[in-house]
């Protein structure tokens, strides 16, 4: 059974905050950077973005600390790690970075919440939410150098997302993108999809589609006008893959959503 020891949420240091147990804390130990940090793993120093998370067994050495101002995190002091043979696990002692985040910390909250309950069966749902945590951040785990990298990039990606969405005409292709970033395809696509949850294909097109929608609203310009604002080459293919996403062609999009429907959300 695993068992709840101690658990803190948002917990917040000064940036000189430091921990060092060379022999552990004694239990097992889950820890969720929310602000950057350094940390020492296997004689290496290695750099925790926000999101990262690592698992610390009983005896194993701990050493992190705050890296450039404030420090937070969540923290989950626990029992039961290494006996848990019938359910997938995280790596211990291993950096890893989450894609699930938002579901990892809900679970944190609702084993915060039952611990401070009076439940009848209050140990035997620890133990499930527990395991269920454990589970998530297997399902959630990737590689921390994609984090690091990521991390390193993330300004430089923000804008890149942000110029898209406000000059879709400006980017023809992946390429086009990589090459502002002076990244290769391959690379750019990696990052991008692992810091906004989406492909840059994808966000192509839907760039190009959020910007159709507002000239089409409004303004009287031409379909072929528009296709040339939002990057088309051609109003064929603009015509087709805005039907394909909207379901409508944009001349029936326009009937249906004039002037008068505006959406100040759709404007870019």
């Amino acid at each position: 059974m695993m068992k709840l020891h101690a658990i803190g949420m948002a917990v917040r240091h000064t940036a000189d905050f430091v921990i060092d147990r060379p022999a552990g804390s004694g239990d097992d130990l889950l820890i969720i950077f929310k602000t950057p940090a350094e940390l020492i793993i296997g004689g290496e120093v290695l750099r925790a973005q926000a999101g990262c998370a690592i698992v610390y067994t009983a005896d194993m050495p701990q050493y992190y600390r705050a890296f450039g101002g404030i420090y937070v995190n969540h923290f989950m002091h626990f029992e039961g790690y290494e006996q848990a043979e019938d359910t997938p696990l995280p790596p211990a002692g291993k950096l890893i970075a989450l894609t699930n985040i938002g579901e990892v910390e809900e679970l944190l909250r609702m084993i915060s919440r039952t611990r401070m309950g009076d439940e009848k069966h209050m140990e035997t749902s620890l133990d499930l939410l527990i395991k269920l945590l454990m589970i998530k951040l297997s399902e959630g785990a990737r590689e921390p150098q994609l984090s690091a990298d990521m991390g390193a990039h993330h300004a430089e990606l923000s804008a890149l997302r942000a110029e898209l969405y406000s000059s879709a005409c400006e980017f023809r292709g992946v390429g086009q993108m990589a090459k502002r970033l002076n990244f290769s395809v391959p690379y750019l696509q990696q990052l991008y999809r692992a810091q906004f949850g989406v492909s840059c294909y994808e966000d192509i097109l839907a760039a190009r589609t959020k910007t159709a929608k507002y000239y089409l609203r409004a303004t009287t310009l031409t379909v072929k006008e528009i296709a040339a604002l939002c990057g088309y080459e051609n109003d064929v293919c603009f015509m087709r893959l805005f039907k394909q996403r909207t379901g409508l062609t944009p001349t029936l999009y326009r009937e249906k959503r004039g002037l008068d429907g505006l959406d100040m959300s759709e404007i870019v």
